[in-house]
């Protein structure tokens, strides 16, 4: 049986890294994360398109609300 050394499973590892970081990341199907935070004009607006679509529904009744902290959001 061969025998390693600490430095040689640290070479082998770091030879290979960017490969194998590269085949995990092309391999994935979910969604990539985002890596960046929003600018502060990103986020306003974003901001107020959420809002305008919650009035939007709240106006069409797609917002029932049950009780006080239960409420039914029709989406589509």
């Amino acid at each position: 049986m061969r025998e390693w050394k600490a430095i040689e499973i640290e070479k082998q590892i770091a030879s290979q890294m960017p490969e194998i970081n590269r085949r995990i990341i092309r391999s994935r199907s979910e969604r990539v994360t985002r890596r960046r935070p929003r600018d502060p004009e990103e986020q306003e607006i974003l901001d107020h398109l959420c809002i305008y679509k919650w009035q939007r529904s709240v106006a069409d009744g797609k917002v029932k609300i049950l009780s006080k902290r239960e409420w039914y959001y029709e989406f589509d």
